[in-house]
């Protein structure tokens, strides 16, 4: 896993999201066709823990992750963080409330054809988890290329993330979403699948846990959440979320142990999202 890694000589990514959100990640890019206007969206998640691929990078705290995107013409610009209200690694002392991460995304964006869209775009993950691990942990930077096509009753994405400053190797994420218009006061709900598979080049950062001498190669893990939207004033809405993100194997629920936080690999997780767009 990306920061738990660091410790045994690795590294990652994450702009949750956004996951993300967790996936994501979260970049909301105008497409081509809509009005030529630059846009911005805010948000803020309160969450019960941080979860990235399936990994836990947060242990019995609360997480506060605000993100902030301005788009324009197809082009987005991302900056995105993570606040440990109490944070810790495994079985170290807590080291108390930190701003841990922050990560920066450029994308580009486009419809292709019809329902065909694309996007491309680089993310630079900034750490501050030297007090967390008790060693330095070096910055990252991902490149990603991603399809999506939008059927009339879901959205079906893949995404491919390549590291190329630290720790070699590839995350593919595969997605299934849909939303769900409500006949109250204009909420809508949103549900969403990812599964993620993951080819690391170094078994420093991702050791198999058959075969140290070997990095980890395989499906690592799939996730699923469910959202409310709810608008309460003007661009204002508020999102109450849940999910549930697990290994997709034995040998991922090998891994996911031992490199999450918590050393868990199942994990269920939840919050409030505050939204604004513009």
């Amino acid at each position: 896993m990306r920061k738990s890694r660091c410790v045994r000589g690795g590294l990652g990514i994450s702009i949750s999201v956004a996951l993300s959100f967790a996936m994501i990640f979260s970049t909301s890019v105008k497409a081509e066709g809509e009005e030529d206007r630059p846009s911005a969206s805010l948000y803020a998640d309160v969450l019960s823990q941080y979860l990235w691929r399936g990994y836990a990078l947060s242990k019995d705290s609360a997480v506060l992750q605000p993100s902030m995107t301005a788009s324009y013409k197809g082009f987005s610009a991302n900056i995105w963080g993570n606040f440990d209200t109490n944070a810790k690694f495994q079985s170290n002392p807590s080291v108390g409330a930190k701003w841990d991460e922050t990560d920066f995304t450029l994308a580009y964006s486009r419809e292709i054809y019809g329902g065909l869209s694309g996007t491309v775009g680089g993310i630079y993950y900034a750490y501050a988890l030297d007090s967390v691990y008790g060693t330095s942990v070096p910055d990252s930077f991902e490149v990603y290329a991603g399809l999506s096509y939008a059927f009339p009753w879901l959205t079906l994405g893949v995404t491919g993330y390549r590291e190329v400053s630290h720790y070699p190797g590839w995350f593919i994420q595969f997605d299934l979403s849909r939303s769900f218009k409500l006949p109250w006061y204009d909420m809508s709900t949103d549900l969403g699948m990812s599964f993620f598979y993951q080819n690391s080049k170094d078994n420093t950062a991702y050791p198999d846990p058959n075969n140290p001498d070997e990095a980890f190669s395989g499906f690592l893990a799939g996730q699923i959440f469910a959202a409310l939207n709810i608008p309460v004033w003007k661009c204002i809405t508020v999102s109450p979320r849940i999910g549930f993100a697990f290994p997709l194997s034995h040998n991922a629920n090998q891994e996911i142990t031992l490199l999450s936080w918590d050393s868990q690999a199942n994990h269920v997780f939840g919050g409030l999202r505050i939204s604004a767009a513009f």
